[in-house]
C-alpha cells in the first residue's frame, strides 16, 4: 500500500509544483511591495495569496477526483486496479496521497503566513501597536488575541477535516455512478449531482447537530475544536463510510 501511495503522490507532483509556484509568485509580489513600500503591490500579493490558498485546495479536490474517475475508464487505471493488492488498499492509497498533497499545501501556506507576519512586523512598527490596541478591545469582551487565534486555528482544522470529507464523498459519488452507468457519457454529470446531493445532506445534518461548551472560554485550539465534536464525529463516520462504500463497489459492482 505504501508503494501505491508513493505512486499516486508522484502522479500529482507536477500540478502540485505548478500550484506552489503560483503561490510563490504571489508571495514574491507581496515581498517586493513591502521592501519597495508599495502598498498596492503588497495588497495585491496578499489578495492573490488568499485567493490562491483557497483555489489550491479546490485543485486538490478536483484533481484527485478526476484522476480516480479517469482510472475507472482508462487502460492505465485498469493496470492500477489489476495490481495484486486489494481494492480497499488501492482506494486507501489514493485517499492518503490526496491527504499528503493537502498536508504539503498546508505546510507551505503555514510557512508563508509565518514569513509574512514577521516581515510585516520587522518593516512596519505599527503592527505591534495594532496588536496592543486589538488586545485592549478584545479584553473588554473577555477575549484576547491568543483566544481569537485559537478559534481561527480550530476553525481551520475543522474546515480541513470537512474538506477531506468532501473528497471521500466525491469518490463515493463517482463509484456509485460508475456502478449504474459504467462508461455512459453522462456519468460525469450524474457523479456531480450525486456528490452535491450527498454533501448537502451531510452539511444539513452537521448544521442540525448541537455545538458543545457554549460557555467554555476558548484558550487553545483544542478548546475551539471541542465545540465541534458532534460535527467531527459525523465527518469521520462519513469518511469511513465513503471509503468502505467506494472500495466495496469497486470490488463487487464496477466492471473495469
Amino acid at each position: 500500500m505504501l508503494k501505491m501511495m508513493k505512486y499516486e503522490y508522484r502522479r500529482g507532483i507536477f500540478p502540485l509544483l505548478v500550484v506552489i509556484t503560483a503561490l510563490a509568485a504571489a508571495e514574491l509580489l507581496f515581498v517586493i511591495g513591502i521592501f519597495a513600500e508599495k502598498d498596492l503591490l503588497a495588497g495585491l500579493g496578499i489578495t492573490f495569496l488568499v485567493m490562491g490558498g483557497w483555489a489550491s485546495f479546490m485543485f486538490v479536490l478536483i484533481y484527485g477526483v478526476i484522476i480516480y474517475s479517469q482510472d475507472l475508464k482508462n487502460k492505465t487505471g485498469y493496470m492500477v486496479f489489476m495490481t495484486p493488492i486489494s481494492n480497499y488498499k488501492i482506494i486507501g492509497a489514493k485517499l492518503l496521497s490526496i491527504l499528503l498533497t493537502g498536508a504539503t499545501l498546508v505546510a507551505f501556506l503555514g510557512l508563508l503566513i509565518v514569513v509574512d507576519y514577521n516581515l510585516l512586523k520587522s518593516h512596519n512598527g505599527g503592527v505591534a501597536g495594532v496588536e496592543l490596541v486589538l488586545d485592549d478591545i478584545l479584553g473588554t469582551r473577555g477575549l484576547s488575541i491568543g483566544s481569537v487565534i485559537a478559534n481561527v486555528a480550530g476553525f481551520i482544522v475543522v474546515a480541513l477535516i470537512q474538506f477531506y470529507t468532501m473528497i471521500t464523498i466525491a469518490y463515493l459519488a463517482v463509484s456509485l455512478s460508475s456502478t449504474v452507468l459504467q462508461n455512459k457519457k453522462i456519468k460525469g454529470v450524474v457523479s456531480f449531482i450525486l456528490f452535491v446531493a450527498l454533501y448537502v445532506l451531510v452539511s444539513y445534518i452537521a448544521y442540525k447537530l448541537p455545538h458543545l461548551g457554549k460557555n467554555v472560554q476558548v484558550e487553545t485550539m483544542l478548546d475551539a475544536m471541542y465545540k465541534n465534536i458532534p460535527q467531527l464525529i459525523l465527518y469521520v463516520v462519513c469518511m469511513i463510510g465513503s471509503y468502505i462504500g467506494s472500495a466495496t463497489l469497486l470490488t463487487k459492482k464496477i466492471s473495469l
